[in-house]
């Protein structure tokens, strides 16, 4: 794959800094796009460091191949502004991965899984969709007229809630399935111009070791427990992801080579539900269909 320019909105942190952080170690030149200053600020530090990323001797460095900005995707000018500043920097834009989001999927808030959505104000609700929603929407729109010329892409990281919720989910659930649909209707509108646009939904992904927050919050990386075989085992594939399993599939689809793909949502490992489905469902409609014959 020849060297992309790649904007990764919600960088700082998790699945985005994962994907940020492989594509600069990769020579590509990359945008790390977040609206958590300080986290990016120590993200920025540790990669500049890092001869995994920047190896000696290569030419590549922060910065010349890397571009650290300071960016809300629910406002207008500060996406435009993020755009044509990577614009400026890389003479162009290729790919423009929309991965920022809300942290916590719950309607109550971070940590608060049990609060009903008619316990909380209307404005939780409003709060998903303007980041997770109406951000890959705004960043599209800005993007889209440097898209169309260097014949690039757009993924849109959605999830598995999008199709199977969990209770006291509807703002993610309801933004990330929004989110599906805005990706088949970018990828009819932008039909014949040579821009693609696709999705990802992840289900249940370990991204802890890609918290930078951690670093701001207590200074260094604290041990996490292990996860379980009862966790491992609610996946078809017998074990939770990784952010390498999601990395791949987006570099997949940032490749020119795959340029006939579009419009398509990639569902990434669906969990519990499907194995309760085929364990219960499934053979109760085979003896349905059975008693009818």
């Amino acid at each position: 794959m020849e060297m992309k320019r790649i904007l990764v909105t919600g960088a700082a942190n998790g699945l985005g800094r994962h994907m940020a952080t492989k594509f600069l170690s990769r020579g590509f030149y990359v945008t790390l796009a977040d609206n958590d200053t300080t986290t990016l600020k120590v993200l920025e530090e540790l990669l500049a460091n890092d001869p995994s990323v920047f190896p000696p001797n290569s030419g590549r460095s922060a910065q010349s191949h890397a571009l650290f900005y300071s960016c809300n995707v629910s406002d207008e000018s500060s996406v435009s502004s993020c755009i044509a500043s990577t614009v400026e920097k890389f003479s162009g834009l290729d790919a423009l991965i929309n991965n920022a989001a809300l942290p916590s999927p719950w309607i109550g808030g971070r940590d608060d899984p049990d609060t009903p959505f008619d316990a909380v104000p209307v404005s939780h609700f409003r709060s998903f969709l303007e980041t997770n929603l109406i951000g890959p929407y705004i960043c599209s729109r800005y993007a889209a007229p440097h898209l169309r010329t260097s014949k690039g892409c757009i993924i849109n990281i959605s999830s598995t809630r999008a199709l199977q919720s969990e209770a006291n989910n509807e703002g993610y659930s309801a933004s990330k399935a929004g989110l599906i649909g805005l990706t088949q209707a970018m990828a009819v509108s932008f039909g014949g111009s040579g821009v693609r646009v696709n999705a990802v939904s992840p289900g249940w992904i370990d991204v802890r070791d890609m918290n930078t927050r951690q670093l701001v919050e207590h200074g260094e990386s604290t041990p996490f427990p292990p996860l379980t075989e009862s966790d491992h085992s609610q996946h078809p594939a017998g074990r939770v992801g990784v952010p390498e399993d999601i990395t791949k599939i987006v570099e997949f689809l940032v490749d020119d080579v795959n340029g006939f793909i579009t419009g398509q949502v990639s569902f990434r490992n669906y969990s519990v539900q499907l194995i309760l489905c085929m364990k219960y469902i499934f053979p109760f409609r085979r003896t349905l269909l059975s008693m009818v014959a």
